[in-house]
């Protein structure tokens, strides 16, 4: 066989044994602060969320929402942007994991969809209400298993607050080693 014929074989071939395996890496970053509602027996109610977006995923999210092509965000849109996303994030558990003296808790519909952009960058706000209220130490994991989505804690005190919690109730942060960060 001549090596003209067999040229695109071995380009092939070479090209093949190049390959390295694909590694995920985040195409979105989330900065994510929390708020834990608590009624007045004590019992977790629900999580409040708070998810700003880094600003090129903002740019790209709000293009053709604004009045005019260089005017604000409009509104109405941000707020069927709200409604769209979380309604989507219910198929992925809207990326949180509650779990209260261990074990799993699962969360109703979510409700209070709202979003805002300003400084260049948008920002989700949700609450998601347990199916039933418990007392006991909780654990809050806010995460994208497939790394699609990094999420990272706001900082200093900020990623959580306790609303109405008992009283000698604190939240702690156990933060990654190597957290993403935008590129």
């Amino acid at each position: 066989m001549p090596l003209t014929s067999r040229l695109p074989l071995l380009l092939a071939g070479a090209l093949i044994a190049a390959a390295t395996p694909a590694l995920a890496h985040p195409h979105v970053w989330i900065t994510t602060r929390a708020e834990l509602d608590y009624g007045p027996d004590g019992t977790l109610r629900a999580v409040r969320h708070a998810w700003t977006f880094d600003p090129t995923y903002s740019a790209f999210a709000v293009q053709g929402l604004g009045q005019s092509p260089t005017g604000p965000v409009n509104p109405a849109a941000l707020a069927a942007l709200a409604r769209d996303n979380v309604g989507n994030l219910a198929e992925q558990g809207y990326f949180t994991l509650l779990k209260v003296n261990g074990r799993k808790q699962d969360f109703g519909t979510a409700a209070d969809p709202a979003m805002t952009f300003a400084d260049g960058q948008l920002t989700l706000r949700f609450t998601l209400p347990l199916k039933a209220p418990v007392a006991g130490t909780a654990s809050l994991e806010v995460y994208d298993p497939t790394y699609f989505v990094a999420f990272s804690l706001a900082d200093g005190d900020g990623f959580a607050t306790l609303a109405g919690a008992p009283a000698g109730c604190r939240a702690t942060a156990h933060r990654p080693k190597n957290a993403a960060a935008p590129a």
